[in-house]
């Protein structure tokens, strides 16, 4: 959804061995167009709703309107797969807290988030969470540690 990684990527402030890695990828790259940049043509661009601060508490029911992003990958990344026609949908690794210094759950990212930051984003997810429940699209946490309470908790053992 940052659309500062490809850049970095592309000027390899994350190293050269990462860049690397990321063009040697056997996966879709997806970006979430939230202002106008560049992309390389190996990225599917994604188109936002209306405008970045639109985006924010959107929650779209088709692409033709772009997605919502409530300022976090992981509500761009649901509102995505709602817009696909997932149901249900399984969150993983949605922890939304942080663990000591720790401000993202991979190491190594170049602008670490605000706790006060990180505080907003459960907002955006019970506005989602509403729209889900409308459009009865279940979604299930699986998480149990999960800062993120909006959706109900299941244990992915139960799952898989």
């Amino acid at each position: 959804m940052d659309s500062r990684f490809l850049k970095w990527l592309e000027t390899e402030r994350y190293g050269p061995a990462i860049t690397r890695r990321f063009e040697k990828l056997n996966s879709y790259r997806v970006q979430m167009m939230t202002y106008p940049a560049s992309f390389p043509p190996l990225v599917f661009v994604v188109p936002v709703f209306k405008n970045y601060s639109a985006g924010h508490w959107a929650f779209t029911e088709s692409m033709r309107d772009g997605i919502g992003h409530g300022n976090n990958s992981g509500y761009a990344a649901l509102n995505l797969a709602a817009v696909l026609g997932a149901n249900p949908i399984y969150l993983l690794g949605f922890d939304m807290k942080h663990e000591g210094d720790r401000t993202h759950w991979h190491q190594g990212h170049i602008k670490p988030q605000t706790k006060q930051h990180l505080a907003t984003f459960p907002q955006y997810f019970e506005t989602a969470a509403k729209k889900l429940h409308q459009r009865k699209i279940k979604v299930v946490n699986l998480n149990w540690e999960s800062g993120l309470t909006c959706f109900p908790k299941q244990a992915w053992q139960e799952v898989i």
